[in-house]
């Protein structure tokens, strides 16, 4: 969910009027789901063996939890609390260096690499690809969390967020924006990224609509994938009952998610509305100013820049549940019972069951993209860095 500080303080009563809880130590355990024999890894370790071994947060018994914040105990307040932060100023944890890279068809895509060359030179050591969520990029403090937790000891990886067309300051250099199911122009940063450092080993992790995109890819490429792993966080699965679950006529919805995630939009069409308008769709400009819901977003612009029928046709052809079968590399997803984005019953339990290559950690708590386990201090940035270090230790190039 993207941050939205003007509506931060209306999140934290909503939060605490609209669900309400108790948590226990325990309901708080991470559940893995997965084939009965995961796929091998390295000789005749499986996935299952290296995550039991060498992945704590998620498979020892006493130490696979997530305990929410006793000051943050429903899902709104776990998934409002990074607009709360920021409602006061934008946060930089992480220092990133820019680099602006060209698609074949002139399209711009920025990336933020951490840390900086002059603090990191250039080297063969393993890296990490971020991919933000929803009108988000590299500033989202769920992804500064990650970064800063990847890329200090004992891990030491190098880690690189990819900013999609229009998104984080990058300037949009075509009439096309990006959506979630875009995976060329991810293809494109993966291949210039596997270019500049082909001796280093690349695992990539994507939050919320950017899950879904990451995993569309990753399912996409099959046998051929040059990722080594993947890592799933908060993933829709189904784009049209996310849709769905926003719209539900709630307070939260109405007042909270609804608005908070439109405005994001919003403001990257209108921000880039003028190059927009250079392409050969013509827009309907006063339908689209009386947008009200996500879906409308979806059926007025992404679906008719990307050529799809409605939003109902875009949904369908992206949604990345259906890709799932065919993913062939390591690939973790982790995802909270209580996302008040992301239905519990669109989770693709029964992929994740028969499928060798998956496993889903999946927790009661977290809400989305939330996983606070103290104000400021995030859960799933460590899961996601013990599961990279096993993967890179027992993957070879």
């Amino acid at each position: 969910m993207p941050s939205n500080p003007a509506l931060a303080a209306s999140a934290v009563v909503a939060g605490a009027a609209v669900l309400t809880r108790r948590t226990t130590i325990d309901n708080s355990k991470v559940q893995l789901v997965h084939a009965p024999q995961t796929a091998k890894i390295e000789g005749e370790k499986t996935l299952l063996d290296v995550l039991e071994a060498e992945c704590p947060s998620l498979a020892d018994p006493d130490k696979a939890r997530f305990v929410p914040s006793a000051l943050l105990p429903t899902a709104d307040l776990q998934t409002c609390f990074n607009a709360i932060k920021e409602r006061f100023g934008r946060l930089r944890i992480v220092d990133y260096e820019r680099e602006l890279i060209v698609t074949q068809d002139g399209g711009t895509i920025g990336l933020d690499w951490s840390p900086p060359f002059a603090q990191m030179p250039e080297d063969s050591r393993p890296i990490v690809i971020l991919s933000h969520g929803l009108s988000g990029g590299s500033q989202e403090t769920y992804v500064q969390a990650t970064v800063k937790y990847l890329t200090a000891e004992p891990y030491n990886f190098r880690t690189v967020v990819v900013n999609y067309r229009g998104c984080a300051g990058v300037k949009l250099t075509t009439h096309v924006l990006y959506n979630g199911g875009f995976t060329s122009d991810y293809g494109f940063a993966v291949d210039f990224i596997r270019g500049r450092f082909p001796q280093s080993k690349l695992i990539s992790i994507g939050y919320s609509l950017g899950a879904n995109l990451i995993t569309k890819y990753v399912g996409e490429q099959g046998d051929a994938c040059p990722l080594k792993a993947a890592i799933s966080v908060c993933n829709p699965y189904d784009l049209s009952a996310s849709s769905d679950a926003i719209e539900e006529p709630t307070f939260r919805n109405k007042y909270i998610y609804g608005p908070a995630m439109l405005e994001g939009l919003m403001r990257l069409y209108r921000r880039h509305r003028k190059m927009m308008e250079t392409g050969p769709v013509v827009l309907n400009s006063k339908a689209i100013e009386k947008i009200a819901s996500i879906r409308q977003f979806d059926e007025l612009i992404t679906s008719q820049v990307f050529g799809y029928k409605d939003a109902a046709d875009y949904y369908e052809k992206n949604s990345s549940a259906q890709f799932m079968p065919d993913i062939r590399i390591p690939f973790l997803a982790i995802t909270a019972l209580d996302d008040p984005v992301c239905p519990e019953r669109f989770i693709p339990r029964d992929t994740f069951s028969t499928n060798p290559h998956l496993v889903l950690a999946l927790t009661r708590y977290g809400g989305h993209l939330g996983y606070h386990e103290k104000p400021g201090v995030c859960w799933f940035p460590r899961p996601i860095a013990e599961f990279c270090k096993a993967i890179f230790n027992h993957t070879s190039l």
